[in-house]
């Protein structure tokens, strides 16, 4: 077992390097980068763009109010049922679990809805 250990120890211990390792004199290394040399300044732009952005107005205030009333009265009434439904660790009473879930329902709802009410254009 002991020689099997040792012999590949010797075998590294007498390797040369190999002439791929080894240090030629045809290659060179790579440039500078011209963005860190000292005062570089990036090249001077012929012409910029002078029509003023026109964003038109959506309906994302609308779609927050629909949506978050709705994910509002989906997800409270989905909290109020599975509290009601639980084996009465909440003391009987499932107004937190309720309001909490309508919050949670409200928040969510109201960011889907103001995402899809900015894909509408105001008329």
């Amino acid at each position: 077992m002991i020689r099997l250990l040792l012999l590949p120890c010797l075998l590294l211990a007498g390797a040369q390097s190999a002439s791929a390792q080894t240090a030629s004199t045809g290659l060179r290394g790579p440039a500078p980068s011209q963005l860190f040399a000292f005062g570089a300044r990036p090249a001077p732009v012929a012409t910029r763009d002078t029509v003023a952005k026109t964003i038109p107005p959506t309906q994302w205030k609308s779609g927050m109010l629909i949506g978050g009333g709705l994910g509002a009265l989906m997800l409270g009434y989905a909290g109020n049922a599975l509290c009601n439904d639980g084996d009465g660790g909440s003391d009987g009473s499932c107004f937190g679990p309720t309001v909490g879930s309508a919050l949670l329902g409200a928040a969510v709802g109201g960011t889907v809805g103001a995402l899809i009410g900015g894909m509408v254009p105001e008329r």
